[in-house]
């Protein structure tokens, strides 16, 4: 859960540090990563453990998959 946590946070400093970046990519799902990060660690309600390992188990891998594409 720790790392989602820590993708989330690089997702919103993206975002926010280099906006110009985050827009020329958007295969990236920066909204979505913001959201998981804010659920996670405001606790805006209780994780809901069945959507994490839903997202570690297919998200992630599409995540790295995009992330590792060369161009």
């Amino acid at each position: 859960m720790l790392n989602s946590i820590v993708i989330g946070e690089a997702a919103v400093q993206i975002e926010t540090e280099f906006p110009d970046f985050a827009q020329a990519n958007p295969p990236v799902p920066w909204k979505k990563l913001r959201g998981m990060h804010n659920r996670m660690t405001h606790g805006y309600f209780d994780p809901d453990l069945e959507l994490v390992w839903e997202t570690v188990q297919r998200s992630l891998p599409e995540l790295e998959r995009v992330l590792t594409q060369r161009p």
